[in-house]
């Protein structure tokens, strides 16, 4: 099988993740799914949904069956450029008072 090329947001999302210096994955397998980044100390997934998303029907079931599972919470992140994607997982991060 070919790997996954990654998308330009994907890129955008790992190179903030590797910035703010939290230990990530990228396509990461988890029971029936594979998610676009598992923020392994937080158990936070992050999808890259493009400006378009996904369906919403499937993310819904998706998203509940993941934290289901345990994890904390799925980001879905829909902004394409660096200041926005760093600018929306700084938002989230410190809603955690992470930083």
């Amino acid at each position: 099988m070919r790997p996954k090329s990654f998308t330009p947001q994907e890129n955008l999302i790992a190179k903030v993740l590797e910035e703010t210096g939290l230990r990530y994955a990228r396509q990461v397998p988890i029971g029936n799914y594979t998610v676009d980044f598992l923020i392994t100390e937080m158990d936070v997934i992050i999808e890259a949904d493009g400006p378009f998303g996904h369906l919403a029907k499937r993310d819904i079931k998706r998203d509940a069956d993941l934290i289901e599972m345990g994890f904390n919470e799925v980001w879905h992140l829909k902004e394409k450029t660096y200041k926005d994607i760093k600018d929306r997982l700084w938002q989230e991060l410190k809603q955690r008072s992470l930083y």
